[in-house]
């Protein structure tokens, strides 16, 4: 391993040397930290990847995944990852969590995601109503060291670009403007007061103004097309789409597989625990919160199949309303287990696994939903559960149609707001000290996105021939 480039002095009259100039002694105390710590994890050694001699099959631990989730859903699960090896990566976040484990990590730990890859980022309404972009999954949120979610996003724009047919050299431009970003923008952040970076997020409004002065113009009509659509996605446009009229009331259609409710025979049961559930859920929200909540009454639920890594979980759909027809409130409620951080991060601080996600959401975030909340189920087997608005103006970018350029501007956007978001809960000055200022940690990367891509493929032609063996059943086209 290669010691990492020594940081380059900045020309005078440069933003970035009056910035340094102007740093308090303590910011550039802990920045000089945060350099000391390549003596242990060099930049460098970033961009290694070979699976050690004991790596854990993959397609098992998937199986061990599985074991724990709803049974008829599980085929559901291994049809939606088996479509693409990118679809594959989407679900395989317990694969990639114990392949980092065996990496060299750094000290410096945040709040991670734990699934940061591109399709994982999108817009969404903030309390304000103002749209925003940010991260938008927490299953898996735990603190960890800061690498390992630049790492899962940097290279799931290799596996994506390759979907995409993106030549080899492109992939790794991507790679390298991604991890660009993420590292200016930590350098950014460390020079902010603490207060300027908590209350940072990037409105849709902004990032459009960005895209419209360096992007192409196919760019920033997909990117308008995303926002027009998640404007439409409110609880109010649901009703129509996801609930019908019956006996004077609403009633959630079903939609089987995906959407289906429990037999006539434990209607009264589901809705006793459903009930029971949002009793306790309202005590987690703020009392502010509460008075919102009381003003809708129960309605109807449904199960309903969302995500990739998610499906065998248990996910539900919540129908509220208010004293109006056009009043209604749909909430999602989700079933929340163990982070697969955990078992090389170290447990969460929270024993209930709904309070950690919301907690480690209402962390990372710039703006998180105004609804979220937790409970256990009253059922049997007292599942854990976490709630939020099913679509309050939610839209993603279509990754799988990017073109090369497209693809390097969302994944540069994506690094950026990693990087507000790691800078929230970890010490943006250690963390930008120990990055650096020159592209020694963005060729790391970009070596070790290329390496895990072609790990992927490897577990992702595993996954295939355990379905063509009949080690896993497959449901396809759900």
């Amino acid at each position: 391993m290669s010691k990492s480039k020594k940081r380059k002095k900045p020309k005078k009259g440069t933003k970035r040397a009056r910035g340094v100039l102007d740093l308090p002694k303590a910011v550039e105390k802990r920045m000089a930290e945060g350099r000391a710590e390549r003596e242990s994890v060099p930049l460098d050694a970033h961009g290694e990847w070979a699976p050690p001699d004991d790596r854990p099959d993959p397609v098992g631990i998937l199986e061990a995944q599985d074991a724990t989730r709803v049974p008829e859903l599980v085929p559901i699960r291994h049809g939606r990852m088996i479509v693409s090896p990118f679809t594959f990566y989407r679900g395989s976040a317990a694969i990639m969590a114990s392949d980092l484990s065996s990496t060299p990590a750094t000290g410096l730990r945040v709040q991670c995601c734990g699934d940061a890859h591109l399709s994982n980022f999108g817009v969404f309404a903030a309390p304000d109503r103002q749209l925003v972009f940010d991260l938008n999954d927490f299953d898996e949120t735990l603190p960890a060291p800061f690498e390992w979610d630049v790492k899962r996003l940097v290279a799931s724009l290799v596996v994506a670009a390759r979907g995409n047919g993106h030549r080899r050299k492109e992939q790794r431009a991507a790679v390298r403007a991604a991890a660009a970003a993420y590292r200016t923008a930590m350098a950014t952040a460390a020079e902010m007061r603490f207060l300027d970076v908590w209350y940072k997020r990037f409105d849709a409004d902004e990032v459009l103004g960005e895209l419209s002065a360096n992007a192409d113009k196919a760019q920033i009509k997909a990117a308008e097309k995303t926002i027009r659509k998640a404007e439409k996605r409110t609880s109010l446009g649901s009703l129509s789409k996801f609930a019908e009229r019956v006996d004077g009331g609403y009633r959630i259609k079903q939609q089987p597989p995906v959407i289906v409710r429990p037999p006539e025979t434990l209607t009264e049961e589901f809705e006793r625990i459903i009930q029971q559930g949002l009793t306790d859920y309202a005590r987690s929200l703020a009392p502010d919160r509460r008075v919102v909540l009381d003003h809708y009454h129960y309605e109807d639920f449904a199960r309903k199949v969302v995500g990739v890594g998610s499906v065998g979980t248990e996910a539900m759909m919540l129908l509220l309303m208010g004293d109006r027809d056009d009043d209604p409130l749909f909430l999602q409620i989700k079933e929340a287990t163990t982070s697969v951080l955990a078992p090389h991060a170290g447990a969460s601080e929270y024993d209930h696994q709904g309070e950690r996600v919301v907690h480690g959401q209402r962390l990372v975030q710039g703006a998180s939903d105004a609804f979220l909340g937790w409970f256990t189920g009253t059922g049997g087997k007292g599942r854990e559960f976490y709630v939020r608005q099913l679509r309050d103006k939610k839209g993603s970018a279509a990754v799988e149609v990017m073109t090369p350029s497209g693809l390097a501007t969302y994944g540069g956007l994506c690094a950026a707001t990693l990087a507000r978001a790691h800078a929230r809960t970890g010490d943006a000055a250690k963390i930008s000290g120990y990055l650096g200022d020159d592209d020694t940690f963005d060729h790391a990367l970009e070596r070790f996105a290329v390496a895990y891509a072609d790990q992927n493929d490897a577990d992702y032609a595993a996954f295939t021939q355990a379905a063509d063996e009949q080690r896993i059943e497959v449901e396809r086209g759900i």
